[in-house]
């Protein structure tokens, strides 16, 4: 599913064109990750059923820059960006792994162009830190 990100960069504005980019995406059971990436890619909601996918352990990426979409938004039940960001545990992240969780919505887009815009630069500003360590060696 991840790979879709690269399908869809030329396709947004905010996006110049960059090279290809490894996009993990990981979530609960129903938490919208595929209609997420339909949302990005097509611009509207699609129904979807349950994905078959690979299952992978929570890993620390020391400085992988990471971006929480807090989906579901639109529902009133739904937790928020903040009470997401807690129950991961994302402060307890290594202070050079950049991270941001957004709040917002496959079914009406609500808040997907703020996160990817928050990754993009998250992104350029871990780019611009590993050439700048590379340059003290």
């Amino acid at each position: 599913m991840g790979n879709q990100l690269t399908e869809i960069a030329p396709n947004t504005a905010f996006l110049p064109n960059f090279q290809s980019l490894h996009v993990v995406v990981i979530g609960l059971d129903s938490a919208g990750k595929t209609s997420l990436l339909y949302r990005l890619k097509l611009r509207e909601f699609v129904e979807t059923i349950p994905t078959k996918g690979f299952n992978t352990e929570r890993i620390k990426n020391q400085g992988v820059p990471i971006l929480v979409l807090a989906n579901k938004q639109d529902l009133d039940s739904a937790v928020s960006a903040v009470e997401v960001e807690k129950a991961l545990a994302l402060h307890e992240l290594s202070n050079c792994t950049l991270h941001h969780t957004q709040g917002c919505s496959a079914l009406n887009g609500q808040g997907l162009q703020p996160g990817l815009e928050k990754l993009y630069e998250m992104i350029l500003k871990r780019k611009k830190l590993l050439r700048h360590s590379k340059k003290k060696r």
